[in-house]
């Protein structure tokens, strides 16, 4: 129901594909039913009835392209699609009486005008929900195609992270150098600046360079091939389209023949090209489907001829199946090749956020470093300076320059040299933290423990996985109780660390984690697994960071 409500209230629901339904609808399942009738006389009242919808329809969609508010636009088409339903019986008769031809008696014109009703509800709203999906898929994949685009190579995006975070420490550090306080005011005004520059390292350590402006250069999408429709749907939408018009065309017995004929028929054509041998073999399956969808139409026309349909009507099925089938076939094969390309498209992006995010590690810590050093030493001096001396003399203020020199070369050497070591051991100090509140049966590995010690950016990133984790398992597990395991593994791809926080319980359906949360950020997924729920992140890191398990540093057992 939403789908169709989107369709609705979307503001583009009436397409070309519209006028294409209207004329085949038209000519096919809503055509002039008199028997007196020539097959030209009832192509041309077919062709003039839809020329007159198709222009209703064209009004609608100028109309619903100028009106804003959703609901407004809903309104209109629905209403619009209810009375140029109901209406188009009596505008069909009248063009036939109009060029001196027969008309069904103004009895039947109930019946009618619901069968109308309920063809084209689900013909045009159909149509709609389909080139809807179809434009939203290749929108997002033209995005995902825009987006890679202008991300560029690894190499190139860090160099520049590194120019950048460089200029950005400089900036700092002479901002120090060349501070010459005077007075407490001037003492303050530092603190001030020393916050703001702290700050502004901080942000730049947890992004990335601005992306390049230029448009990226517009892609075709990948064409997609012919996919065997899914089972059964060939047939079911081929007689609920012919359904009104055999209803009142053939006696019941002729109609549950022919439906039934239709339903065997459909089933075994889509049941056979799905053999396994067949499955292996694409283009032997695909071809015996199409010869087979071509023989579905034929005994089908063929049963209507033998059941008294009168010539050409008789004949709409050997065009009109297999017209159906190639289409949902064509249909499936393009929704498949989009969605392979957004997969194939958002991996790509995906896997360039880690490169860059692998290769900026160690800069993002020295700017974290540089901030901490801002945050602590400089502000935290100017601060102990204006509350140790009120009234400051020349050889104060001469030990407070002093001091800010060391901490602006401090600064100056954190982005070159950031500080190391602390990253298991505060990870120990988180699970024994949470360990004194809830069990924590925790397994750092040795050569985990050594990647954690010589990477802090990497140790942050991973307590802050793990943090997410226990806080879930003590707000939601069935009992409070956690897991946690941090391996470094051998991957194709390069040494990877992976995380896992396991707690008792499935989450709940369709639970996932925030979208603004760190941890989602940082790739991490909760899943179902049985009884228990895991979230886990996996994170690369480079070659050279890797401590061998015989040297990692010496720490703490892990919690249990």
């Amino acid at each position: 129901m939403k789908t169709i409500a989107a369709a609705l209230a979307g503001g583009r629901f009436v397409t070309r594909w519209t006028f294409v339904t209207v004329i085949a609808v038209s000519l096919i399942v809503l055509a002039p039913l008199p028997a007196a009738l020539t097959p030209v006389e009832r192509a041309t009242v077919s062709l003039m009835t839809a020329a007159m919808f198709a222009a209703a329809w064209g009004l609608v969609a100028v109309i619903e392209r100028r009106v804003s508010a959703p609901v407004a636009r809903a309104a209109i088409v629905a209403t619009a699609l209810v009375v140029t339903a109901i209406l188009r019986p009596v505008g069909q008769d009248a063009l036939s009486l109009a060029l001196g031809l027969p008309a069904p008696t103004p009895d039947a014109l109930p019946l009618r005008a619901a069968t109308n009703l309920a063809v084209w509800t689900i013909a045009l709203i159909g149509t709609a929900v389909l080139v809807g999906a179809a434009r939203a898929t290749r929108e997002t994949d033209a995005l995902l195609r825009a987006v890679l685009a202008q991300l560029r190579s690894s190499a190139d995006r860090v160099a520049d992270f590194r120019v950048e975070a460089r200029r950005a420490v400089s900036a700092a550090a002479a901002a120090i150098g060349a501070a010459q306080p005077v007075t407490t005011d001037d003492v303050r005004a530092l603190a001030t600046q020393l916050r703001t520059h702290a700050h502004a390292l901080g942000s730049l350590a947890d992004g990335l360079p601005s992306q390049p402006t230029a448009p990226a250069a517009r892609a075709r999408p990948p064409r997609g091939g012919f996919r065997l429709p899914p089972l059964g749907l060939t047939a079911a939408v081929y007689g609920v389209a012919v359904l009104p018009y055999a209803v009142r065309t053939i006696a019941p017995i002729d109609l549950a023949l022919g439906l039934s004929a239709t339903v065997v028929l459909g089933l075994l054509v889509d049941t056979v090209p799905r053999l396994p041998r067949l499955r292996r073999a694409r283009v032997a399956g695909g071809a015996i489907f199409a010869v087979s969808v071509v023989a579905v139409g034929v005994v089908l026309a063929a049963i209507g001829a033998a059941q008294g349909v009168p010539f050409p009507a008789s004949a709409v099925p050997a065009l009109a199946y297999p017209a159906l089938a190639a289409a949902l076939a064509r249909w499936r094969g393009g929704a498949r090749t989009l969605a392979i390309e957004r997969r194939r498209l958002s991996g790509a992006i995906a896997e360039r956020v880690r490169a860059d995010d692998l290769g900026t590690r160690a800069v993002r810590a020295g700017l974290h470093e540089a901030a901490e050093r801002l945050h602590r030493d400089g502000q935290g001096a100017a601060v102990q300076f204006v509350l140790r001396h009120p009234d400051p003399g020349p050889d104060e203020f001469a030990a407070f320059r002093a001091e800010l020199a060391a901490v602006a070369d401090g600064v100056r050497r954190a982005l070159d040299a950031p500080a190391t070591g602390a990253g298991a051991a505060s990870l120990d100090a988180l699970l024994a933290t949470w360990a004194r509140a809830m069990p924590v049966d925790a397994h750092v590995t040795d050569a985990a423990r050594g990647a954690l010690q010589t990477d802090p950016a990497l140790a942050r990133d991973v307590i802050d996985v793990v943090a997410e984790g226990l806080l879930n398992a003590a707000k939601h597990a069935r009992e409070r109780a956690a897991a946690v395991a941090v391996e470094l593994r051998a991957t194709a791809g390069g040494p990877r660390l992976d995380v896992r926080v396991t707690s008792p319980g499935a989450p709940p359906r369709g639970a996932a984690l925030r979208g603004g949360a760190r941890a989602h950020a940082l790739g991490a997924r909760l899943r179902d697994a049985g009884d228990t729920a895991v979230l886990e992140a996996r994170f690369a890191i480079a070659e050279t960071d890797v401590v061998s398990a015989e040297h990692s540093a010496e720490g703490s057992p892990s919690p249990a």
